[in-house]
């Protein structure tokens, strides 16, 4: 009451306000720069905002619409107010916090659907007792495929953990079991040669089955990756290339090959397929240690002990298990699926990094078949150095021709840097004349503080700045998209019969050149209404009108920059026709005023 009091006081005592200057004798701000400088403190204030280190993605949203909103303001603004020094720095600076906020929302890629667990983290704990008549009947079985085919293997058939697994993935895991020898059809017999080469027997290619179910994509809990399951010392340790470029790992043939020479190894040291499949899952350090105390005993004497994990317990027999159906699939109830031979490829050999967009456009092929194709990339770029590229064998003649009218600046080019002391992202820009936020955006970085003896890539040349190129990806589907994976027998045709999408605007959606489709495809049907980038798409009623009509429907892999480069405009014309940033992120199926 007091201070209450007091302040009243004091109000009726404060002196009269100053006389207020007339109006006309205070200077004049001309309306334009007045409005262009109102523009440009709402543009401030968001950028200042968007600085914050701790804003949720709801926040982050709500900044990028409003940015959205005050962009349309300035592009309908009149030239007068666009021409306002301040307010261009506001657009500039807004620009490049609205590209920042989408950067950091994608800088993780996002690939559940594509990444698949190894089948070997829950198969191993399946529960495999069977009653003495089920272990009878089964054991007649296959003693009875044993007689029609040769596995090549020691196998004990007899063993009840082996009958049970027998059991196990013809009954409960059988559709499992089954896709996993659809998918390894068509890769067996160049598998099975590879490990002949090697001087393993060929039948453990079958190992693939507990290890990936033939995914060359699975990984497991340990992080053990690809069809063969390396970890990352162990497959270098056999020769394969990990970076940030390829994993090798995923590459089928080339990860075959150093399974096979690991399983020689094991099978060189310790003298027996059991114990040598053993510590391909657990390592050989606990079997050796068992072979130092019990130098006569084998995987059977060790399984009864509690030397081994329950995981690495089961794995022997489930091989084992799966070597005999899948030697003789036939004789188990499975249909023998023909094998059809691959297509034949040709190898190019690339002398530095070079963007896959432009390599598929040169072998007129979708750039999901260069990748599907050439597995160990990790980027839509191939490696600041050597790499042997694998395409269809049939397109190697016009690849060659095109690609040799391509100019090398069109092509992509990086260099690998070192840090040194003293050096910064702004002084890396100049030596190699490139812009310091090309660099981050290549090292997928979110400050711009560097650190002695850190290796950056370098971009050189516009090309190379697309912040597309570094994101590791594991497919072409965008998030929230309705997705159809292609079985056996579908076409296009059956597909829109069925979905009501006219085959035309499927083949839109995913990019299609022709109507052939492969099973295990994945086809967008529809994708999810995406509002978190700068503007939204234009729709029908209130895009923008080109001059020209011309109007571009996305495909997977399009950047502004492609697009500006194909209808012979610039990114910034395209930016302001359609209301939208630089960096914004195009989805499939957008659509796109061409000015």
């Amino acid at each position: 009451m007091l201070l209450l009091a007091l302040g009243a006081a004091c109000a009726v005592q404060s002196p009269p306000p100053a006389a207020v200057a007339p109006a006309d004798l205070l200077p004049r701000v001309p309306p334009e720069v007045a409005a262009g400088n109102a523009l440009a403190e709402r543009m401030e204030a968001l950028c200042e905002a968007a600085e914050s280190p701790d804003l949720s993605e709801e926040q982050s949203a709500g900044l990028v619409r409003d940015m959205a909103a005050l962009l349309g303001e300035y592009l309908e603004a009149p030239p007068p107010v666009q021409a306002n020094p301040r307010l261009q720095g506001a657009v500039v600076r807004m620009n490049d916090a609205a590209f920042q906020i989408e950067l950091d929302a994608n800088a993780a890629p996002e690939s559940p659907a594509v990444v698949e667990e190894s089948p070997k983290d829950t198969l191993l704990t399946e529960a495999t007792f069977l009653a003495p008549a089920d272990l009878g009947a089964t054991y007649a079985q296959v003693e009875a495929a044993l007689r029609q085919v040769s596995v090549g293997l020691d196998i004990p058939a007899d063993d009840p953990t082996v009958l049970a697994y027998v059991n196990l993935y013809q009954g409960k895991l059988r559709t499992w079991f089954s896709r996993a020898l659809a998918r390894g059809y068509p890769v067996v017999p160049r598998m099975q040669q590879i490990f002949r080469d090697e001087g393993v027997p060929p039948s453990l290619v079958y190992l693939a089955i507990v290890e990936s179910a033939f995914n060359p994509g699975a990984v497991s809990r340990a992080k053990a990756v690809g069809m063969w399951q390396f970890i990352a010392g162990t497959g270098k340790r056999y020769g394969l290339q990990i970076d940030f470029w390829e994993d090798q790992r995923r590459d089928p043939e080339l990860s075959a090959r150093a399974s096979a020479r690991y399983l020689k190894d094991l099978y060189a040291l310790f003298g027996d397929w059991p114990l040598a499949l053993a510590s391909y899952n657990c390592g050989e350090a606990r079997i050796l240690r068992y072979k130092a105390k019990n130098p006569k005993g084998d995987f059977w004497t060790l399984r009864k002990t509690r030397t081994l994990r329950r995981e690495t317990r089961e794995y022997v027999p489930a091989i084992f298990a799966a070597i005999l159906i899948a030697s003789n699939p036939s004789a188990y109830g499975f249909e023998a699926l023909p094998a059809d031979p691959p297509e034949p490829t040709a190898s190019v050999i690339l002398a530095e990094a070079t963007d896959l967009r432009v390599l598929a456009r040169c072998a007129q092929i979708p750039i999901e078949q260069i990748q599907a194709l050439n597995p160990s990339l990790k980027r839509l770029v191939t490696p600041p150095r050597e790499y042997a590229l694998k395409i269809p064998a049939h397109t190697y003649g016009p690849f060659q021709e095109a690609f040799a009218v391509v100019p090398t600046e069109e092509r992509l080019a990086v260099a690998m840097h070192t840090v040194s002391r003293g050096e910064t992202l702004a002084s890396l820009a100049r030596r190699y004349k490139t812009s310091a936020e090309a660099i981050r955006l290549a090292n997928l970085m979110k400050g711009r503080r560097i650190a002695p003896g850190q290796t950056l890539v370098v971009p050189l040349g516009v090309p190379a700045s697309d912040p597309s190129l570094y994101v590791e990806s594991r497919g072409t589907v965008p998030k929230g998209a309705k997705v159809y994976k292609v079985r056996r027998g579908d076409t296009l045709a059956a597909i829109s019969r069925q979905t009501g999408i006219p085959v035309a605007r499927l083949k839109e959606l995913n990019g299609l050149e022709s109507d052939a489709l492969r099973a295990g495809q994945r086809l967008v049907l529809a994708e999810k209404s995406e509002s978190s980038g700068l503007a939204a798409r234009p729709s029908s009623a209130g895009a923008p009108e080109s001059p020209k009509g011309r109007v571009h429907h996305v495909r997977s892999g399009d950047t502004l920059w492609d697009l500006a480069r194909k209808y012979g405009t610039t990114v910034d014309k395209i930016c302001r026709a359609n209301r939208i940033s630089p960096g914004k992120r195009l989805h499939l199926g957008d659509t796109l005023v061409i000015p």
